[in-house]
């Protein structure tokens, strides 16, 4: 007899390694999910009181981890089952499970990520039109006089307007030092409302302007449109609330760098015997 002689038996099958990747991965889905749901039940009474965005924020990201492993594991029975490993049904089942869950999910997480992409894209236009003109525009010394009539709001030149260089200076030192009692000095408030309540107040609201970083202080004309709304305000009685402190005169504007792009805070400004103010309306900048 020839002992070399081949027998009947099952063909052979290969270790289920991508079997066991597909419970590993759905392992690891189901404990980050229950960690998730464990913090967020010992953080849940701060999530309240920020407004609930928290729920919605995890969900959404546990929704797209799901996604993501099940788009994995389909991959992997896949692989499975053509190399014919141990399983089968299980792998069969997981295959199904998967491709259902991706096919639920999947198409609203593309057009969730498109979106983003597409906000992301559309304020990085914006920021770059509203920074490019400051980036591309002459220094105020070097503007023609021709461009300053076009313009609806040119920059004053400075060097043309030492009182209101003097203002921008004590602005920036108090900038510079965060100084926001400093700030307020440069406030021109009527005696009737100058009271150490406003002042706090106003305080405060500088306090929160000096978080962001500062990187100019411009002074333009103020647009005619808006100039004529602010007349009509400042022609009314002395007595009113409704009035401003000082006659607008020019329009300063405060551009600092936050963590969403460029940002500013504009400010009306006067002349009083000789000195620039930044202009108040009942004790409050408008």
């Amino acid at each position: 007899m020839n002992q070399h002689s081949v027998t009947a038996g099952k063909p052979a099958t290969r270790a289920p390694v991508f079997f066991w990747i597909t419970v590993s991965l759905l392992a690891m889905l189901l404990l980050g999910g229950a960690a998730a749901a464990l913090l967020l039940v010992l953080a849940a009474g701060n999530i309240n009181r920020s407004g609930g965005w928290g729920w919605l924020l995890v969900g959404a990201i546990y929704v797209a981890a799901i996604t993501v492993v099940c788009s994995m594991c389909a991959l992997c029975t896949a692989v499975s089952l053509f190399r014919r490993e141990p399983h089968r049904r299980l792998s069969i089942a997981i295959l199904i499970i998967s491709c259902l869950v991706v096919s639920a999910f999947g198409p609203n997480l593309i057009r969730a990520v498109n979106s983003l992409r597409r906000q992301q894209d559309q304020a990085t236009r914006t920021s770059e039109g509203t920074t490019q003109p400051l980036a591309d525009s002459p220094s105020p010394g070097t503007i023609p006089p021709t461009a300053d009539k076009s313009s609806s709001a040119p920059v004053i030149r400075d060097v043309e307007n030492p009182e209101i260089l003097e203002l921008k200076s004590k602005l920036w030192e108090a900038i510079r030092t965060k100084n926001a009692g400093a700030f307020v000095d440069c406030f021109y408030v009527e005696e009737r409302f100058n009271t150490p309540e406003i002042r706090e107040q106003n305080r405060n609201q500088v306090e929160i302007l000096l978080r962001d970083e500062t990187i100019d202080v411009e002074v333009r004309e103020i647009p005619a449109k808006e100039l004529v709304e602010i007349m009509k305000i400042q022609k009314a009685k002395t007595a009113s609330l409704v009035r401003y402190s000082l006659v607008p005169r020019m329009m300063l504007r405060i551009r600092q760098e936050a963590l969403n792009g460029r940002v500013g805070r504009s400010f009306l400004i006067g002349e009083q015997n000789g000195k620039w103010y930044i202009i108040t309306m009942a004790g409050h900048t408008t």
